[in-house]
């Protein structure tokens, strides 16, 4: 180790020293330098306690979330009033090494000025043993990732928490626990790399739509951010796909994977109000059954008019019941249609029988007064099918429209995207994949297994009702006898009764 030297400067000397310090520290950009763009201002005058502020990359959200951890730090903030010093704070990132290291302690550093800190020095501040940065009035802030375990997130209260990229739900709900105490706030910096998680469902809704007036949603785009050139921008672009540029540049949400039914948009395929059921009456009437106990049970009831386009009029959907239960709410809606569907269609699977009961969904609900058909469970076909009716036509028109009623319907078909590999780099040495993924996916397996019952729209050639029941049926069914249209009907004209009360002929609004 060299020895300390001992060399006394001259006045010289020490005022160049001195001069070379005052220059780098105004040179250096520190939080007094801070100029923030239009965004960024948005983000730090709101005084919303939960702020979501999802950009593409580059757009100043890292940046504006670090400064507004210094103002809370600090216990000054140039926009609104924050706690009395000292503060608490949680820096919570993807990982200790790219997200700490390389990223949050460099931007900490570059805008905390030297007159926040202990002793003016970094080094007296900073523990990294504990990964926390202490300031001189006793504020501080403790830095965390999200490869820790989740018991490390515990602990005593904060006044804030920053969540630097999308957490996990879990991680997200421990952090914020840390705030009831004293009634602290939050602040997420993200780009929706992730696709539609939950951060969508829970935090983006409800902030763009107003529903939570609570939670401030701050959008930007990368060619929003001043600083930057065009050229940079159209640099950092080159080489992504589609989706790519939707997240990492516009900051949009998007379905990782690919969506499967692009085609489909609310202004287009969503009708304005709910269907007047007393206009299709004489079309053909639908019900369409995916089944779930811990998974939603997903009914669907369409109509199918005599040009062939189909309207999907009304929903059941919830899980946690048995069939009897669900049983029951087909009927009550039914009562409330006037009217019972046609024909019934489920997954295949639902006739596989129970081991320990002895019998199948399929017969359940046929005790309950419910004969489901079996639809045909080719996956490919069947969305390939449902495209060409959600497709557009010549006449500007889909072939399929949704009512406003079928909410989950129309989320999830929204989100209905292909299954991707297990990483980036498998991902690209294959091919796409082209199975769905197996989420969000009940209301769109419902509406597949009825679309099936559906001649293809090229050619579109009419098929009559009771043959397309003698297709779907097949030759015998699992509870030994041929079902035809004539058996169908009869087993209409029964009367269920359970628990929940009796339904009749009559009241479930005639031949039934």
């Amino acid at each position: 180790m060299p020895k300390a030297s001992n060399k006394t400067l001259s006045d010289a000397e020490a005022f160049r020293l001195v001069g070379e310090k005052l220059k780098a520290g105004i040179n250096r950009p520190n939080i007094h330098r801070y100029s923030p763009h239009a965004k960024q201002t948005k983000f730090h005058s709101s005084s919303a306690r939960r702020k979501l502020y999802i950009g593409g990359n580059r757009s100043g959200k890292t940046t504006g979330g670090i400064v507004e951890d210094i103002y809370w730090l600090r216990g000054q903030h140039p926009y609104r009033k924050v706690p009395d010093v000292p503060i608490r704070g949680r820096y919570v990132t993807v990982s200790i090494t790219e997200g700490i290291e390389k990223i949050a302690l460099p931007e900490f550093s570059r805008w905390c000025p030297p007159s926040l800190l202990i002793n003016g020095s970094w080094t007296d501040s900073y523990d990294k043993n504990l990964r926390t940065l202490t300031l001189a009035n006793g504020s501080f802030i403790e830095f965390m990732s999200y490869d820790q375990d989740l018991e490390k997130f515990a602990g005593t209260s904060r006044h804030f928490v920053h969540y630097d990229e999308e957490p996990p739900k879990d991680i997200y709900v421990e952090c914020n626990l840390r705030l009831l105490d004293v009634g602290g706030s939050w602040w997420m910096t993200m780009t929706p790399v992730e696709g539609m998680t939950w951060v969508y469902d829970d935090i983006y809704e409800p902030g763009l739509k107003g529903s939570d007036p609570t939670i401030l949603v701050v959008e930007i785009d990368t060619h929003e951010n001043p600083y930057l050139s065009q050229t940079e921008i159209e640099f950092i672009s080159q080489g992504l796909d589609e989706d790519e540029r939707k997240a990492r540049i516009e900051g949009k949400f998007v379905h990782v994977g690919g969506l499967i039914y692009k085609m489909f948009h609310v202004n287009s395929h969503v009708l304005k109000e709910p269907v007047d059921l007393s206009k299709i009456m004489h079309w053909e009437w639908y019900g369409s059954l995916d089944h779930g106990f811990n998974n939603p049970t997903a009914w669907l009831f369409h109509a199918v008019s005599p040009e062939n386009r189909i309207v999907t009029f009304d929903e059941h959907y919830l899980s946690g019941q048995t069939i009897d239960f669900h049983a029951k709410q087909v009927h009550l809606l039914n009562l409330e249609h006037t009217r019972p569907p046609d024909v019934y269609i489920g997954d295949p699977s639902i006739r596989n029988t129970d081991p320990i009961t002895g019998t199948s969904i399929q017969e359940e609900y046929t005790k309950f007064g419910i004969p489901i058909l079996l639809g045909n469970n080719d996956v490919r076909g069947g969305i390939s099918r449902m495209a060409r009716y959600l497709t557009i036509d010549k006449t500007g028109y889909p072939n399929w429209m949704i009512s406003p009623k079928c909410v989950n319907f129309i989320r999830e078909i929204q989100r209905y995207r292909w299954k991707t590999h297990v990483n980036k780099k498998v991902a690209d040495r294959s091919n796409p994949m082209e199975e769905p993924l197996k989420k969000d996916d009940h209301t769109c397996d419902s509406a597949r297994y009825f679309i099936m019952s559906r001649p293809d729209l090229t050619p579109v050639t009419e098929v009559p009702l009771d043959q397309r029941v003698q297709q779907l049926m097949g030759a015998q069914q699992p509870f030994g006898e041929t079902v035809t249209p004539k058996l169908l009907n009869a087993r209409r004209h029964t009367t269920w009764s359970s628990e929940y009360g009796e339904f009749s002929d009559d009241e479930l609004g005639g031949e039934w």
